[in-house]
């Protein structure tokens, strides 16, 4: 995934990257209280720092989600989101012809969340809400409320803060109801976000696992809001969840 937004880093933030990179230049995986305790950084800056280097490609994450090591030469993270898009596009085919609905893929993307692939379901109304390419400020949405869901609690807060003016234009969508769906979407594990932006429509997201060390994405289907009874919401959850699961995500 792309850099979370954080708060200004001090001219020493490269120093302390160089030494996190030279730490696990001399081991073969570390895991971050590891780094923290090598290099003397502390550990949230440590945490920063990695998920910094991981988006850059400077680093890669283990299977275990929680240890890093050097990223291989010439290892490039669009290469690895587009391989990721390749597993999951027959996921989503199934999920679309499942629900009838359209089906979208996303990952962080800076601020703002980037729509990676879309499927159309078989209902004669579909809810092409966003291109494959297309950006919205990350919140917008259930996808994208999904992915805030993931983060931690300042990480959270940065990001409804930078995108706070770009809501308004987005159903004059508010910081405050943006946190709101997400605590929702913490206590559920599933994000439900219904006419805001596109009025009379409803989706509902969940966030999963990018393969290759990638980070998180996120998933979600999109219907008229009269097709999205709370029974059919429910179902259009489990056949994701369901599906990722199966594909090993």
């Amino acid at each position: 995934m792309d850099t979370p937004p954080t708060e200004p880093m001090e001219p020493g933030a490269l120093r302390r990257g160089l030494r996190i990179l030279s730490a696990l230049r001399d081991a073969a995986a570390l895991r971050a209280g590891e780094l923290a305790t090598l290099t003397g950084i502390p550990r949230p800056t440590v945490y920063r720092l990695l998920e910094i280097l991981e988006a850059e490609g400077f680093v890669a994450r283990e299977a275990d989600g929680k240890s890093f090591t050097l990223a291989a030469a010439g290892d490039n993270p669009d290469d690895r989101w587009g391989a990721f898009v390749r597993q999951m596009e027959p996921v989503m085919r199934r999920i679309a012809q499942r629900t009838g609905n359209a089906v979208f893929l996303v990952r962080q993307k800076d601020n703002d969340l980037l729509c990676l692939h879309r499927e159309i379901g078989t209902y004669p109304i579909q809810i092409l809400s966003l291109p494959v390419g297309g950006r919205q400020p990350l919140g917008v949405g259930a996808a994208g409320v999904a992915l805030l869901s993931t983060l931690g609690p300042r990480q959270v807060t940065a990001l409804l803060e930078a995108n706070a003016e770009a809501y308004l234009d987005y159903g004059n969508l508010h910081v405050s109801t943006v946190r709101r769906l997400v605590e929702s979407c913490q206590e559920r594990g599933y994000a439900v976000v219904g006419n805001y932006s596109l009025k009379g429509i409803l989706a509902v997201g969940v966030p999963m696992k990018a393969s290759g060390g990638l980070g998180q994405a996120a998933m979600s289907v999109t219907a008229p809001v009269d097709r999205m009874s709370i029974a059919r919401q429910r179902e259009a959850v489990a056949i994701m969840q369901a599906e990722i699961k199966a594909s090993g995500h």
